[in-house]
């Protein structure tokens, strides 16, 4: 077992690991938040020594019994509520009407209640009013002391200055209503949220390691860094959304307009970055998916904006925000399912994977506008899934990018090496192109001719002086050539040698001639038929050149019909050095290839092929 397939193993072997490890972890916290969320109302039921009996009604409409879990819509106009806080002892058991000075301790997600009791003045708790600043709007936890001690009906007007995404908003206060006990209601609603915050935040130290190994991954060019800064800011802001939306964050943070900022930004960045991740899986699709997420940048860019320059509070933006990612998620669904259809085999899982954050998204929207459940609750449980997928993805991601990596530099050796190996292709060619006895031979027929015809021996300089300048220049050319710029060194040979054996007859049919080939190749080719074909006759023979294309290949074919050769003794390139490093550059330089057929007493055809899109 080698060295490179030992390391290989071992990677396999450590990722399989570490991603068993992270599933077993991501079970225990999911089991711990499943039982985290039953404790909150537990805890929640500890806590609470109060409940509010009566009656509402919305708007101007007709007065109707508060029941328990009943749903009150806090979106169809302002809600009144008439009665009386009843006290409760730690047992459960009933005690009467709440007449202790204890506050009540209200949670108010986005609206505005003030409170009517006898002659007093109206009690108000509005984040609309100066004392809080306009943009103050945000979940938290109110405090109300009653002050008749129960002897008059309390009424209490509940606004919701939004008229959207808090559909559930009585029901959360009237069942989550319990005694401001000082600092022990501030733990226990800390403590309600504790395990998702803690899952938050650390989501949110893994995708600073995350970012840091995409870092390092950029800086060393691993070609798939990007889906790991993608998968880092996209585990961040999920680590933000869970850190946020957990119970009593106002007691976490008492900034309750960054808790509402950081909570809207958080969930609008990781859908825009979770876009992002999702088109970079896309092929067919792939223009359409950045169409559509360009779009959605442009937008979050508006609505991210828009409350620093205006009026308008950050939430009332939310709701087109929605919208608009709603649309995205659709057309994001389309090329997902596109993908799906024409893809195969295990690639299929991707895509369903991909779809799972956009449909989660679409069902958080419809429940929390039909009050069944606030905020992003399926989402969250996504979050996770997909935080073990990427850590998943990015474990696999990195040692095939390394491995990819070195091979790369392989590669890189390799091609170094095979540039210097074709250079000593070129001048191995070249000197053995320029044997000594042809040119002894070409300047022997020169000085005949300049004694009997002076105008042809000057017609041979001129092309014997052409055919060593395109040798000599075949030094100093490591890029393949035009196939005419070939012919032209062809023709200069031919007309050397013709004067030696004027009774050999040449053809030539350039059917195509614009494409590229190494130089040197057809010329020896040439040669070869001439010196072991043609020559071996008793006397003429023909040569003939034809060079044609087909719908995905050139083709050079050169035949003669010489005396032939038994092509088992040719394959044998020890001994054809010449052939050895045609059919060499050919394969390196165009793809091309080279084959040779030849029959005794018939003569030799050579094929040369070479790919289009080596043009």
């Amino acid at each position: 077992m080698g060295k490179t397939e030992t390391k290989s193993r071992f990677l396999k072997a450590t990722t399989l690991a570490i991603i068993g490890v992270l599933l077993l972890v991501f079970s225990a916290v999911l089991l711990l938040w499943h039982g985290n969320a039953n404790s909150m109302q537990a805890a929640s039921a500890m806590v609470a020594g109060v409940y509010f009996d009566g009656e509402y009604r919305i708007a101007d409409g007709e007065w109707h019994k508060i029941v328990e879990g009943e749903h009150i819509s806090s979106t169809e106009g302002d809600v009144t509520l008439r009665g009386n806080f009843h006290m409760l002892a730690p047992d459960g058991e009933y005690v009467g009407i709440y007449s202790d000075s204890i506050p009540i301790a209200l949670y108010t997600n986005h609206i505005n209640l003030t409170f009517f009791e006898g002659e007093n003045e109206p009690y108000v708790i509005d984040v609309e009013n100066p004392l809080y600043g306009y943009s103050a709007c945000h979940e938290d936890w109110a405090a109300y002391t009653p002050t008749s001690g129960g002897e008059e009906p309390i009424k209490i007007l509940i606004h919701n200055p939004h008229s959207f995404g808090n559909e559930t908003a009585i029901d959360e206060m009237l069942s989550r209503t319990a005694l401001w006990a000082d600092i022990e209601f501030e733990k226990a609603a800390l403590e309600s949220g504790k395990t998702q915050r803690d899952i938050g935040l650390l989501f949110a130290i893994i995708s600073l390691i995350v970012l840091g190994t995409a870092l390092f991954s950029t800086l060393i060019h691993i070609k798939n860094s990007k889906i790991i800064w993608l998968f880092g800011i996209v585990i961040l802001f999920a680590g933000a959304y869970l850190s946020y939306s957990a119970d009593g964050v106002s007691f976490w943070n008492e900034s309750v307009v960054s808790n509402t900022t950081i909570l809207g930004c958080s969930m609008m960045f990781y859908m825009f970055f979770l876009s992002i991740a999702l088109v970079h899986f896309l092929k067919g699709t792939k223009m359409i998916g950045t169409i559509s997420v360009v779009f959605l940048g442009l937008v979050d860019a508006v609505i991210f904006i828009l409350p620093l320059l205006t009026d308008i509070l950050f939430y009332d933006t939310w709701l087109y925000w929605v919208a608009v990612q709603i649309l995205a998620n659709i057309i994001l669904l389309g090329c997902l399912m596109r993908e799906f259809f024409v893809t195969k085999g295990k690639e299929r899982w991707l895509y369903i994977g991909l779809v799972l954050p956009l449909i989660s998204f679409g069902v958080d929207v419809i429940m929390t506008d039909l009050g069944l459940w606030k905020g992003g609750v399926s989402s969250k449980y996504v979050f996770v899934v997909f935080f073990v997928a990427a850590m998943v993805a990015v474990l696999k991601v990195i040692p095939n990018s390394i491995n990819a990596l070195a091979k790369a530099k392989e590669l890189e050796t390799e091609k170094i090496v095979l540039n210097a190996q074709l250079t000593e292709s070129r001048v191995s060619t070249m000197m053995s192109q320029i044997r000594p006895h042809f040119i002894y031979n070409t300047l022997g027929s020169i000085e005949q001719l300049c004694n009997i015809n002076p105008e042809k021996a000057g017609e041979l300089v001129h092309n014997f002086a052409k055919y060593l300048r395109g040798n000599f220049g075949e030094l100093d050319n490591p890029k393949p050539i035009l196939m005419s710029q070939e012919m032209e060194h062809v023709h200069h040979y031919i007309s050397i040698e013709n004067v030696r054996f004027p009774d050999m007859t040449f053809s030539f049919e350039m059917n195509s001639d614009d494409f590229h080939i190494p130089a040197l190749t057809i010329q020896p080719i040439v040669e070869n038929a001439i010196k072991h074909g043609l020559m071996k006759l008793q006397k003429g023979g023909t040569i003939r050149v034809v060079s044609y294309e087909t719908d995905t290949h050139y083709c050079v074919r050169v035949e003669d019909d010489g005396v032939g050769f038994d092509t088992d003794v040719l394959l044998d390139e020890r001994k054809h050095v010449g052939i050895r490093n045609i059919r060499g550059r050919l394969k390196a330089m165009v793809n091309g290839t080279l084959e040779i057929e030849s029959i005794e007493g018939v003569g030799t055809k050579v094929l040369i092929t070479i790919p289009k899109e080596a043009k």
